[in-house]
């Protein structure tokens, strides 16, 4: 290595180091002979020798009233080595502390286009994990049409099994799934599995956003089962009473009972989704024992309907002791109808206590009540 190119690690300017070398080859000399040999006023010369005595690189001595500079030996460019590593030494802790105590910072990549949600939904199969699934289907299925079938086959062959959580009623392939309140609507979509957590806005060119990172997957997931396993849902409105009664028998039971039950709260859902309802309940294999109101209408419309229908026992109850609402209960899940309000609301709890205690005081109603 050139020496002119090793002394420019010292902080050195060009001159500086031609002074230094000059005075190496001279062994010593005044600030105006240097100026001449190396072609500089005499002010120039002396500013830069007072640079080159403040880092211990030249010296001086007083002969005859005159200064003469003295280049310091080669070797003492290691002690000004050493004597910089010491000082960085010493301040290293002080360093260590400024320095962005982070060592997992997420990995984020961006998706736009169709093709590029394809990719991103590709790489959730390749965990191999279950997936979690929170928001809108409806918009995956609107935007990516064929693919979400496609996405579904390759998501069982690969025997990756799916949560849903959404408020839409909606059928998933290999998936489990719970519905959302009515309010809890969204116009995107979450998907986690493993370390990857995948948010995806379903506009007309949709935009995938994938992150790689353990702790925020793990919050997704907590947050996720918090949603999945909460013991009360409301539903409102005519659809919602419709989708608490799809989820009475959306899994097999022993048996499904209850009471409340009239003429009136089967005209607001009607008869062609009570028959969509009633093949449900068989398909599952789930009888029915129920207790109507004995008003003249409620009488004659369940006496039909139990004609009609298998494994499907009406009693009879008169309002006041049946109660102001219509409680049905599966295995799973008790359904509590308030139909008579305004604004019609449907309570789903699903906590095994409640449920057993609404059983027995079921089978003592069921003792009073009357077949027609």
């Amino acid at each position: 290595m050139e020496p002119e190119i090793a002394l420019k690690g010292f902080g050195l300017t060009e001159a500086e180091i031609s002074l230094y070398l000059t005075l190496l080859k001279l062994g010593e000399s005044t600030a105006s002979s240097l100026a001449k040999y190396t072609n500089t006023n005499r002010t120039f010369t002396y500013d830069r020798l007072k640079k080159l005595i403040g880092t211990g690189m030249v010296s001086y001595m007083v002969k005859d009233n005159k200064k003469y500079f003295v280049a310091a030996e080669p070797n003492h460019l290691l002690s000004l080595l050493k004597e910089k590593e010491e000082r960085v030494k010493s301040v290293l802790p002080e360093l260590e502390n400024l320095k962005l105590k982070e060592t997992n910072l997420p990995k984020v990549e961006v998706y736009s286009s169709k093709k590029g949600i394809r990719t991103v939904l590709n790489r959730l199969l390749k965990e191999k994990k279950e997936i979690l699934i929170h928001g809108t289907i409806n918009g995956f299925v609107n935007i990516m049409g064929d693919f979400f079938e496609i996405w579904n086959k390759r998501r069982e062959s690969e025997k990756a099994k799916a949560r849903v959580l959404t408020n839409e009623n909606v059928d998933v392939p290999f998936a489990e799934l719970s519905l959302l309140n009515e309010e809890e609507n969204s116009s995107t979509t979450t998907f986690s599995s493993g370390n990857l957590t995948v948010i995806i806005l379903w506009l007309n060119n949709p935009i995938g956003i994938m992150i790689e990172n353990s702790e925020i997957a793990e919050n997704n997931n907590a947050f996720f089962d918090s949603v999945w396993g909460r013991e009360i849902k409301i539903y409102t409105g005519v659809e919602g009473i419709k989708r608490a009664w799809m989820e009475l028998v959306s899994k097999k039971s022993k048996e499904l009972v209850g009471f409340g039950f009239s003429w009136a709260l089967a005209q607001i859902y009607g008869r062609d989704f009570s028959n969509k309802w009633h093949k449900e309940r068989l398909k599952n294999k789930i009888p029915a024992r129920l207790m109507a109101y004995n008003d003249p209408d409620s009488m004659k419309y369940f006496d039909v309907r139990m004609i009609e229908w298998k494994n499907f026992n009406i009693n009879f109850l008169d309002r006041i002791t049946s109660g102001p609402a219509c409680v049905a209960i599966s295995d799973h899940v008790m359904v509590t109808f308030l139909y008579t309000e305004k604004k019609y609301k449907v309570m789903l709890t699903y906590n095994r206590e409640m449920i057993s205690v609404y059983k027995k005081h079921f089978e003592e109603l069921w003792k009073l009540s009357i077949s027609n």
